[in-house]
């Protein structure tokens, strides 16, 4: 599958929400919660198949949110969005780069990982809908961090 990752743009909300309703690991946040976030999207086609939703807090940088439409799974599109969000953190100076991920997502876990992230710590509980303990996940980012 051909995709390419660019930056989040108002004009992608839309397309953003339906996706996230796709989706069930992602948060369900409603169209006020993503205005002027921060973020990429992975286009296939002409087609949202992808998002990640960042927040730079000081010199660290957060994961908030992370999905790619079934169909386009297990082929690099969450790694793309990821390492465009690692280049998006360096360029803005931040030093790390931390995420939650719920306990039993081991998909995503094992994308983290590959993306060199280790789990930091748990937080009991953290989800809701169903209940769920949350892995802290984080790595180091150098100057224009630049993972494969």
């Amino acid at each position: 599958m051909k995709f390419t990752v660019r930056p989040l743009q108002t004009g992608d909300l839309d397309a953003l929400l339906a996706l996230a309703q796709e989706v069930p690991e992602v948060p369900h946040w409603t169209r006020r919660d993503y205005e002027g976030r921060s973020g990429f999207v992975a286009e296939s086609d002409n087609r949202i198949i992808g998002f990640s939703i960042v927040r730079l807090v000081v010199d660290i940088c957060e994961l908030e949110s992370i999905a790619v439409v079934k169909e386009a799974r297990s082929q690099g599109v969450g790694k793309a969005l990821l390492k465009a969000v690692a280049v998006w953190a360096s360029l803005k100076n931040a030093v790390r780069l931390e995420l939650e991920v719920r306990a039993s997502n081991t998909t995503a876990i094992r994308l983290y990982k590959s993306f060199g992230m280790r789990t930091e710590g748990l937080r009991p509980g953290y989800y809701s809908s169903p209940s769920e303990d949350a892995l802290l996940m984080g790595m180091e980012l150098g100057p224009l961090h630049a993972c494969s």
